[in-house]
């Protein structure tokens, strides 16, 4: 078994330059405090161990009257990624807890956050998720039991993007920009009420290799929301660029992707059917500070 070098690791972070894929990645192989990771101290940390590139725990409860158990967590400080106006965090795992440890901030979670009040919170358990971006708005989906990728998309203070297993399921503007100096990733496992096997197959985090535009020859993006037939809402949007022909952009509506590709002319346009009354928010993503909110329905 292959084991990463922290010191590596640490080289490549401090060597990120804003503007460059950059990726931090835990991938199972070796304890995370082995590459890097600052594994807290707690006075009831489980049994672990690997197995076939899976970080494995067993917590179990000491305290039953009080929903008392064992806890392991790992934090990455991200000031070196502070104020990149691209950011994500992308992990994998697995429960057998039930979901009504999640209230006890258990069994599974992984948190991007910081000390100036912006979080974006995950809790999984085995058949349900609850994740905050505030207290006061939690996102509970149902799960199916089993392996499921969790992805947090940042675009500065402009736009995130948390999706699971590839379908997004919360799209909206931030409080604020993240990562900022003060934030860090933390992320591991905790016993409450009930004793699980939980287990994590890689946690991945950093600045995203994605082709960079020039923002600047981007003239223009107007979308409309108009009624088709049925009354079925539909909205139409348009780019009008200085942009090479050919070149690539991703137009997201409340999360709903469309490719664009740029014509001989400088202009792409995307549509989109079926669509619900009510606000809806149009941006590219690769400029994420050009966008338009329009409305839908009467």
């Amino acid at each position: 078994m292959e084991t990463k070098i922290g010191a590596v690791v640490a080289f490549v972070l401090a060597m990120a330059v804003h503007g460059f894929g950059q990726i931090v990645s835990y991938e199972g192989d070796s304890f995370p405090e082995e590459e890097g990771w600052e594994r807290r101290l707690r006075p009831h940390p489980p049994e672990r161990w690997l197995e076939d590139g899976w970080l494995v725990f067993e917590c179990q409860v000491w305290d039953p009257e009080y929903c008392q158990g064992e806890d392991e967590f790992y934090r990455w400080d991200l000031v070196e990624f502070a104020g990149a106006q691209r950011f994500m965090l992308q992990w994998s795992a697995i429960t057998d807890a039930p979901r009504s440890e999640i209230v006890e901030v258990a069994p599974v979670s992984c948190v991007a956050s910081g000390y100036r009040g912006i979080h974006f919170h995950t809790t999984v358990a085995k058949d349900q998720v609850r994740f905050l971006d505030t207290v006061l708005d939690p996102h509970w989906v149902e799960l199916d039991p089993g392996v499921h990728v969790f992805h947090l998309d940042l675009f500065g203070e402009h736009w995130y993007e948390w999706s699971i297993d590839g379908e997004v399921r919360v799209a909206e503007r931030p409080e604020k920009q993240y990562p900022t100096a003060d934030s860090f990733i933390i992320w591991g496992v905790r016993a409450a009420c009930v004793d699980s096997v939980s287990a994590f197959d890689f946690v991945r985090f950093g600045i995203p290799d994605e082709p960079k535009i020039d923002c600047d020859a981007v003239r223009s993006l107007k979308a409309r929301c108009r009624e088709g037939r049925g009354r079925d809402g539909r909205i139409v949007a348009k780019v009008r660029s200085r942009l090479e022909e050919g070149t690539e952009l991703n137009l997201t509506n409340n999360g709903d992707h469309r490719p664009l590709v740029i014509d001989p002319r400088g202009r792409a346009k995307a549509r989109y059917k079926h669509q619900d009354s009510g606000g809806h928010t149009i941006l590219l993503l690769n400029c994420p500070a050009i966008s338009q909110e329009i409305t839908c329905g009467p």
